[in-house]
């Protein structure tokens, strides 16, 4: 009775209100005296489950939902208001959907949270906001178990060095699972990638390949197996036998080779690979390797020998045996075919070469040896090379001459080209510090080659019965000694001989006592350049009233003057009374030559002169330098 009497006085109170009367505000507001109501809306998030029961964390498929109760202060619901969601901390780890909702008659709204993969683990913060209200709930992400599908294979039987799809499905619960790692294997071959990551379907897919690691090709039963978070499928393919379809040629090291008995290399490797289909390396496969292009006495694993030669491929797929040359020079062709199918190969740029260089037939030149390089860097002189083998016939082009100087600077090496049918090769000296004591440097020329022979049984290789012209090891003679002085640091090209034997020098300097015995050698050549000065000498001067003589050195008196000097005289006349006309008719030589002697020899021949006449002889480099002499008539 009392709670009927108090509700009835509140509708009194209301109802006055609305009337005006009673002696309250008109304006509506709160009478003095009495505490107003707190307004504030409260915005209230939990976790659910789907039957609506408050749980701690989510987990992927388990259909978890962000509850929010949207209430005025006093807990009355607020009804058919929109709520927006979205994740605040942490935001890659949790889903949530739709990201807003409208409150039902309850003031409720529900969204759908659920970890963004079913490997994600951790925690995040949902932040919800209505009108001017927020809230916030911190969410636990707890670890999901994942099952898989049957792996699925694009096919089941491949051919050798096959490939197909494999893929899985993932799912956690009864839901799709993305973003779930899963290992891929097989105990034979490759997958890629070897682990993948399921997609928005809940699928993880690679690509099976049949060949191993090494390019080798997988046969038989294959199984195959996908594994994540515990759960492993397995199925299995079958990959047939491969089956050799392609032979290539691979190389032949080296490509050229000398006739048999040059005491060069005379046997080249060569090499064929073998392929299947897919073209992987093929092993076990039957070649028959065959001469199609012989010069003479070429033989397949061994001299002479020019029958078929069957191989087997190994496990790379290759075969491999020897060329050896015969003594004929010429291109040599190599057929590999496979027995099982009409495939073959042939070989390329395989030759016989009729010889190295030759010592006997090696020479180098200068084009100019006596160059104005005492004064003077940058100063050039060309070296051409010409080398023939033991029969006065053009060598291999390619051959590499090798040079190395005493002083100024030479190139390295030249190439060996033919013109004409003759092989050569040019190189440049210049003019440079390290200047020696005596202006002169020698300069070696060197290649790999061979030694003469007198051959007397006619056969044109080194046997038996030959005699052989032995020789050291070839060094730069700097001092021109003729003998090899390791305490100055003369340069030497070392083979290892300790044949007692003598030593030279001139222009083919030999190391004494390191003789081998054997054909090959260091062939060589060596040449003395003079780095002349820029200045004249006249030494032993005659003079008479028909001719004046001298030589002519530089100023230092033992090097000629640079080639290209040219030398003038003119005729002074001071006797005019004599009614002679004095005059210098020839001078010879008017030019300096390339020339290694230590001075030129000069004569002026004089007409009409007389005692107390004069000849004046100007001297002037290819630089320009001028050395002027005066001769009085006696």
């Amino acid at each position: 009775m009392h709670i009927v009497k108090v509700g009835l006085a509140l509708l009194a109170l209301v109802t006055l209100s609305a009337c005006g009367g009673g002696g309250g505000n008109a304006s509506g507001g709160v009478e003095p005296g009495i505490t107003p109501t707190p307004t504030a809306n409260v915005l209230a998030l939990s976790v659910v489950d789907t039957s609506d029961v408050a749980v701690n964390s989510i987990s992927f498929g388990a259909g978890q939902r962000i509850k929010a109760r949207y209430t005025n202060a006093a807990g009355v619901p607020i009804t058919y208001k929109l709520v927006s969601f979205s994740v605040s901390v942490n935001a890659t780890a949790v889903t949530v959907a739709p990201t807003s909702n409208q409150t039902g008659v309850d003031g409720v709204a529900y969204v759908n949270v659920s970890p963004a993969t079913a490997s994600t683990v951790g925690a995040a913060r949902v932040s919800a906001a209505a009108d001017e209200t927020t809230g916030s709930i911190d969410v636990g992400i707890s670890a999901t178990s994942v099952s898989l599908s049957s792996l699925a294979l694009g096919a089941t039987t491949l051919g050798a060095g096959g490939t197909t799809t494999v893929s899985v499905t993932a799912r956690a619960r009864s839901a799709l699972a993305s973003g779930v790692p899963v290992a891929f294997s097989a105990t034979c071959g490759t997958l890629t990638p070897s682990i993948g990551q399921t997609d928005g379907f809940g699928v993880a897919a690679t690509t099976y390949s049949a060949v191993k690691s090494d390019g080798a090709s997988c046969q038989g039963r294959i199984m195959l197996s996908a594994v994540a978070s515990g759960s492993t499928q397995t199925n299995e393919l079958v990959v047939l036998a491969p089956i050799a379809s392609a032979i290539n040629f691979v190389a032949a090291a080296p490509s050229q080779i000398y006739i048999l008995g040059s005491g060069a290399a005379a046997q080249s490797i060569v090499s064929f690979k073998v392929l299947d289909a897919q073209g992987v390396n093929y092993s076990g496969a039957s070649v028959i390797v065959s001469l199609t292009s012989n010069p003479g006495g070429v033989g397949l694993n061994a001299p002479g020998a020019i029958g078929n030669l069957p191989l087997t491929s190994d496990s790379a797929g290759l075969v491999t045996f020897s060329v050896f040359s015969g003594t004929v020079p010429g291109p040599v062709e190599v057929k590999a075919a496979l027995v099982a199918s009409d495939a073959y190969a042939v070989s390329k740029n395989l030759s016989v070469q009729s010889g190295p260089p030759s010592q006997k037939f090696f020479s180098v030149a200068a084009s100019t040896f006596n160059i104005e390089g005492r004064d003077y860097q940058g100063t050039t002189t060309t070296l051409t090379v010409q080398a023939a083998n033991r029969n006065g016939t053009s060598v291999p082009v390619g051959t590499v001459v090798n040079f190395t100087a005493e002083g100024g600077q030479v190139s390295p090496s030249c190439t060996m080209t033919m013109t004409l049918g003759i092989t050569s090769c040019a190189a440049t000296f210049s003019s440079q510090s390290p200047l020696t004591s005596d202006r002169k440097v020698s300069v070696l020329a060197y290649t790999e080659g061979l030694k003469d022979f007198i051959d007397v049984n006619g056969n044109n290789i080194f046997d038996s019965g030959d005699t052989l012209v032995d020789m050291g090891d070839a060094y730069r003679d700097d001092d021109e000694n003729g003998t090899y002085d390791a305490a100055s640091g003369e340069f030497v090209v070392k083979r290892g001989g300790t044949l007692a034997c003598p030593g030279a020098g001139g222009d083919a300097p030999s190391r004494a006592n390191t003789c081998s015995g054997q054909i090959a050698t260091t062939v060589r050549r060596q040449l003395v350049l003079i780095m002349s000065g820029s200045f004249a000498a006249f030494q032993l001067q005659t003079v008479s009233t028909g001719q004046i003589t001298f030589v002519l050195t530089d100023d230092e008196g033992i090097n000629p003057m640079p080639a290209g000097t040219t030398i003038a005289s003119t005729a002074v006349d001071n006797t005019p009374l004599n009614n002679l006309a004095c005059t210098a008719k020839k001078t010879f030589p008017a030019t300096i030559l390339s020339t290694t002697a230590p001075g030129t020899g000069v004569g002026i021949t004089l007409a009409g002169c007389a005692s107390g006449d004069q000849i004046s002889v100007d001297v002037t480099t290819p630089k320009g330098n001028v050395t002027n002499q005066i001769f009085s008539i006696p």
